[in-house]
């Protein structure tokens, strides 16, 4: 009986033992905690140098396009030294890389790419180069036209290859000539007034000059002047005579004034 009394009371625990067990709860706690400070410090040192090794990694990348593209344009090979500009500036954008890299387009005749890599400069770096910039970016644009226009001009068909002879095409019909212009109106004629019928002019009276008398004495002083004119006094009384005279058949000439009747 005693010995399941024991075994349903048992006894109190041992109180250094519980402290002892404490101890150790405390130790390994604290060890957990720095071995946990210890990682994050790790890892922040890990990263830290990771992330320099890899922005000197950069570094050195930029500088090895950078060197490849100062070689190529030194040799004349453009269009290398443009497309390391290019992978350069990717990296770390860059006012020069970029104006760098728009030049060696340019010298390498790629026109296109030339243009936009100016006008990306004018947005970017616009304060800068603007009056050289914006000169090339005209003198591209008029080149690409020029290339467009003789890469679109007559004929575009490919020669006939192995003897075969191509139809040539038609000829274009001649234009129409233009009509002929409409004869314009000729300006009336100004009227000019007739000239007045030029007034008669008098007949010209033709005045008889005395004959000078002949030698030998006057015309008065001459008898067959002075009996022609007495013949002529002569006729002229008869007939004024014969004139007046009353004819036969006039019974009242003689009697006067005819008298009234009783």
């Amino acid at each position: 009986m005693a010995a399941g009394r024991d075994l349903d009371n048992p006894p109190p625990p041992d109180l250094v033992s519980g402290r002892h067990v404490i101890s150790r709860g405390r130790c390994a706690s604290s060890t957990g905690s720095w071995a946990v400070v210890a990682f994050v410090a790790v890892v922040l040192v890990a990263g830290g140098a990771h992330a320099a090794k890899s922005k000197a990694g950069k570094a050195e990348e930029i500088r090895e396009y950078l060197d490849k593209a100062t070689a190529a344009f030194a040799l004349n090979h453009f269009a290398e030294a443009a497309e390391n500009y290019e992978k350069a500036f990717a990296l770390k954008p860059d006012a020069a890389v970029l104006y760098n890299a728009a030049q060696a387009h340019r010298l390498a005749n790629n026109k296109e790419r030339a243009l936009e890599l100016y006008q990306s400069y004018l947005r970017l770096y616009g304060s800068d180069k603007r009056a050289e910039i914006e000169k090339h970016v005209e003198n591209l644009k008029q080149a690409i036209e020029k290339d467009r226009a003789v890469a679109t001009s007559p004929p575009t068909s490919p020669a006939p290859v192995g003897g075969a002879t191509a139809e040539a095409p038609p000829a274009p019909a001649p234009a129409e000539p233009p009509p002929p212009p409409k004869p314009e109106p000729a300006p009336a004629a100004a009227v000019v007034p007739a000239a007045p019928p030029p007034a008669a002019q008098p007949a010209p009276v033709l005045v008889a000059q005395a004959s000078p008398p002949a030698e030998g004495g006057s015309v008065v002083s001459k008898p067959w002047f002075w009996i022609a004119v007495g013949a002529v006094v002569v006729g002229a009384v008869v007939t004024a005579v014969v004139v007046t005279r009353p004819g036969p058949s006039d019974p009242v000439g003689n009697l006067g004034d005819p008298v009234a009747g009783n």
